[in-house]
């Protein structure tokens, strides 16, 4: 792959990227328009909502966890193909590495995917905050920094 990523350039990775991002934002669109997230039975939460008077944690109990969890993976994988030509780029333009690694490339777009995702798991439950938002951001980027350093401890070893 790395002879092909060296080829071509940018092109796999923005078709990659496109590719992720139409199949995200089609399974999002499904899953909005077709499926009902709260439970029929508890339809006077939907008055409540309108009214201001639910609160998130009752909601959250009478959704429908497969729909909310189809959701967050639709978005999860909109994300990362939304982020995929940035990661690509950002590898290219600040790497040290003369050869771009393709799964190295699209682990940290699932990551910005994965933040993504979660920040907005956080939203539901009404718990999101910056502070919360930028710990969870930094524990990310603190994962893939130790994964880095383990590949290029691995590397110098051989």
């Amino acid at each position: 792959m790395s002879r092909f990523s060296e080829r071509f350039g940018v092109l796999p990775f923005l078709l990659l990227g496109l590719s992720l991002l139409a199949i995200g934002w089609l399974a999002v669109s499904h899953i909005v328009n077709n499926f009902w997230p709260i439970d029929v039975a508890r339809l006077d939460l939907v008055r409540d909502t309108a009214l201001d008077r639910a609160e998130a944690t009752t909601l959250l109990q009478a959704a429908n966890r497969e729909v909310v969890v189809a959701f967050l993976a639709g978005v999860l994988v909109a994300v990362t193909g939304l982020a995929l030509p940035l990661a690509y780029y950002l590898n290219k333009r600040f790497g040290d590495a003369p050869i771009l690694h393709f799964l190295v490339v699209l682990r940290q777009a699932m990551w910005v995917g994965l933040w993504v995702a979660f920040c907005l798991w956080l939203q539901m439950n009404r718990t999101l905050g910056w502070g919360v938002a930028s710990l969870v951001a930094a524990v990310l980027i603190i994962f893939e920094i130790l994964l880095q350093v383990r590949e290029r401890a691995a590397s110098i070893g051989c």
